[in-house]
């Protein structure tokens, strides 16, 4: 089986050796690496139109994997993978993107590179996996994060090769930053929207995003990912690429400026 790791943070991030690392005592894998030459968090799906991309091979602290560093986001190195350096036969049978340094909750996942990866693995057909650790205020320790996930892994290879992962479908995980005798356990839960706030704070520059975290949370879900995070469990959320309201959709039949003006009727 032909695994890409690949994230925002940058080829050379604690995070994606850990991932490696996590990896190379399974059995029967290859492991390729496609990431950033530099750190590109939070540039969301944004991919390059007006520079070249440039895939150049990078050592990858000396573990067996064979790596290239991308002078582009995450999305693209993706693209470059798929496109540029691999074969229709060799392509990937699974990306997995991160581990990244903090949690991606809620609405992260519409900014996060890390996420993006996969999403953009999931549109050209390739299953994927965003995998985030909530160690944004020790960015420097990993923990036992690659043991943490290791059962998760193993699920998912498994699901890949039994060709049982949903198409149209991301996975995204959170860890939270606990040793694993703490962690509660892995549990299914929905994105949380409410758990932050914007805030912009002045410099002699302009203004810099930041975040404001309410005290209490009462719209906080027990079934979102934010709260049980906090709590102690490990998280797995499935996001489909297909953003289309359904529901509305249907609904839309009755607006009277459209009613008499259905297709086919």
């Amino acid at each position: 089986m032909r695994i890409l790791l690949t994230n925002d943070d940058g080829i050379e991030a604690l995070g994606i050796r850990t991932l490696a690392e996590a990896l190379l005592p399974l059995q029967d894998l290859e492991i390729y690496v496609v990431a950033p030459s530099e750190e590109r968090s939070g540039v969301g799906h944004g991919v390059t139109f007006r520079e070249a991309l440039a895939p150049a091979p990078h050592d990858f602290y000396g573990l067996p994997v064979k790596a290239w560093s991308v002078n582009g986001n995450p999305a693209d190195c993706v693209k470059a993978a798929y496109y540029l350096l691999f074969k229709d036969q060799e392509r990937p049978d699974l990306v997995l993107s991160g581990i990244n340094v903090g949690a991606n909750l809620g609405k992260d996942v519409y900014y996060s590179g890390t996420c993006s990866a996969a999403r953009e693995a999931v549109i050209l057909g390739i299953p994927a996996v965003a995998l985030s650790y909530d160690n944004y205020h020790n960015p420097t320790s990993f923990g036992e994060v690659g043991k943490i996930i290791e059962p998760l892994l193993k699920q998912f290879m498994e699901q890949t090769k039994q060709k049982q992962m949903p198409p149209k479908v991301f996975w995204n995980v959170n860890v939270p930053d606990l040793p694993k005798s703490q962690i509660k356990g892995i549990t299914p839960a929905v994105l949380a929207f409410d758990f932050y706030h914007d805030v912009y704070s002045p410099s002699d520059s302009g203004y810099f995003l930041g975040r404001e975290y309410p005290e209490r949370l009462e719209k906080q879900s027990t079934e979102e990912d934010f709260q049980l995070v906090k709590q102690g469990y490990t998280t797995v959320t499935p996001i489909h690429i297909d953003s289309t309201d359904r529901k509305l959709l249907e609904q839309m039949k009755e607006w009277p400026l459209l009613k008499n003006n259905l297709r086919g009727e």
